[in-house]
């Protein structure tokens, strides 16, 4: 037998996880999240606490909300903006614009908003076209593998892997990028929690997530047995400081993440 269903949100029965691909279907971390969003302490942080519902995430009282944008909605009006409008918005006003997308997402294709991006109109940077993205997987602490949510960081290991491909990355004039995280769902920070600390230290500190290549000009002059070595060079630079590090942190947020209370 094989059903469409098997990945629906609405099935109760759905044997894919809706939100990663190949990750294990469970409803843990739900059960988990609405027991902590319930807390009478996070109700009060989050000025909620006299709210008529009493329930989360499917609250008592129902929703009531308009869309507006064109965004997931094919009722929007005709001038309504696109994401690509808010792209456009956006990354004049910032000094870096990165957008990420997890490539086992089969809720929201990383492949659209790959799309999106390039249709901002910006030109590619020489040499930033797409290319491979890097991190430091290091080890994870036992006690964390075996309090862990089983789809929070499906990928977390007892060993130090060393450099290990992060996803893909391209950069356009601007300060706009795109880049895609390697095995993770839709909720990156949870599916690739090592990934996305190292995406987000180098952002905020302005920093290149990934070299780029060679010009277009110096590839297509070279030779095969040139372009070879000239990509064998970039690969090992690209797995090496300043792009990959071992102090970035990376298994002290994990430790943070997995046992907070």
């Amino acid at each position: 037998m094989s059903t469409s269903k098997g990945l629906s949100q609405s099935w109760g029965d759905l044997f894919i996880d809706d939100y990663s691909l190949f990750a294990p279907v469970s409803s843990q971390e739900d059960n988990d999240m609405a027991a902590y969003m319930s807390r009478d302490d996070v109700r009060k942080a989050l000025h909620v606490e006299e709210a008529p519902t009493a329930t989360w995430p499917y609250a008592d009282v129902g929703f009531d909300y308009t869309k507006e944008y064109k965004a997931c909605n094919e009722e929007a009006d005709d001038d309504a903006w696109s994401m690509i409008d808010f792209y456009k918005d956006i990354v004049p006003r910032l000094k870096v614009t990165w957008v990420y997308n997890g490539d086992t997402d089969p809720c929201v294709s990383y492949e659209g908003i790959r799309t999106a991006v390039k249709r901002v109109g910006l030109d590619e940077l020489d040499g930033g076209s797409y290319r491979p993205w890097f991190y430091n997987q290091s080890a994870s602490p036992l006690e964390v593998i075996i309090e862990k949510a089983p789809l929070f960081g499906p990928n977390l290991l007892l060993q130090n892997m060393g450099p290990q491909f992060g996803g893909e990355v391209v950069n356009y004039e601007q300060g706009l990028a795109f880049l895609t995280f390697h095995g993770s769902g839709h909720m990156v920070p949870q599916f690739r929690p090592q990934a996305a600390l190292h995406m987000l230290d180098k952002l905020v500190h302005y920093k290149d997530l990934s070299p780029l290549m060679p010009s277009n000009a110096t590839l297509v002059a070279l030779s095969p047995h040139e372009f070879k070595a000239a990509m064998d060079e970039w690969t090992e630079s690209a797995m090496a400081p300043p792009f990959v590090t071992s102090n970035t942190g990376e298994g002290q947020l994990v430790m943070g993440t997995a046992t907070a209370k």
